[in-house]
C-alpha cells in the first residue's frame, strides 16, 4: 500500500513538472519570435523607428530620424547641428539588424517613459530629451527619455546610441560632442 503511494506521488510529480517544463519552453519559443531581431523581410515592410534629440537650455542638437524597415532614413535638422533642413540617407538591412538587436538586448517594450514629470529620482534641470519609438507589426512603444533623469536605464541610452551610431547621424548633425546645456541644477526627488 505504502509502495502504490509513493508510485502514485511519483507519478503525479513527473507529469506535473513535465507539463511545467513544456510550459517554460512553449513560453520560451513565443519570447524569441516576440524579438523584434526576428521579425523578417515581410515583417520588416512596415517597420517605422524614430529617434528625436530636443533642444536644451545650450546647444544641444535637436533632429530627427525616421528609419524605415526598408533601410531608407529621413532626417530633419531643427537646432544646432550641421544641416537643419531635411536629408535622406539609407542603411543596409544588416545594420538595421543591429539596432533591432538593441532593441531586443535593452528589453524596450518593458522601458517606462523617464520624463522630467516623472523622474523619481535624481533630477538635474536644462537638459535635453530623447524620444524613441518603435512601430513592428501589431507592436508599438515610445519611450521618452528627459537626460536630467539619473535613474533611466544604461540600455535605454544604449539604443540611443546605437541609432545614431548605426545610422551614422554624424554626417548630418557634425561632431556635437561637445555640445550640452549650459547649466545644471541636479536635486533628489
Amino acid at each position: 500500500m505504502v509502495t502504490s503511494r509513493l508510485s502514485n506521488s511519483f507519478w503525479f510529480v513527473l507529469i506535473i513538472l513535465s507539463i511545467v517544463v513544456a510550459a517554460a519552453f512553449a513560453f520560451a519559443r513565443q519570447q524569441a519570435t516576440q524579438q523584434v531581431s526576428n521579425y523578417t523581410d515581410a515583417d520588416l515592410k512596415d517597420l517605422l523607428i524614430s529617434l528625436e534629440r530636443t533642444a536644451c537650455y545650450g546647444n544641444c542638437p535637436a533632429y530627427k530620424l525616421i528609419i524605415h524597415g526598408d533601410g531608407r532614413i529621413e532626417y530633419e535638422g531643427t537646432a544646432n547641428v550641421k544641416l537643419t533642413n531635411k536629408k535622406e540617407g539609407h542603411i543596409q538591412p544588416g545594420d538595421l539588424k543591429k539596432i533591432l538587436a538593441a532593441f531586443d538586448k535593452a528589453n524596450y517594450f518593458s522601458i517606462k517613459p523617464y520624463t522630467y514629470d516623472t523622474c523619481t529620482c535624481t533630477l538635474c534641470t536644462d537638459m535635453p530629451t530623447a524620444i524613441t519609438e518603435i512601430r513592428a507589426k501589431e507592436k508599438s512603444h515610445r519611450v521618452e527619455h528627459y537626460y536630467g533623469c539619473r535613474c533611466a536605464p544604461r540600455e535605454l541610452w544604449e539604443v540611443e546610441q546605437e541609432i545614431d551610431r548605426v545610422v551614422g547621424t554624424e554626417q548630418w548633425t557634425g561632431d556635437v560632442s561637445k555640445q550640452g546645456s549650459f547649466g545644471t541644477t541636479c536635486f533628489n526627488k
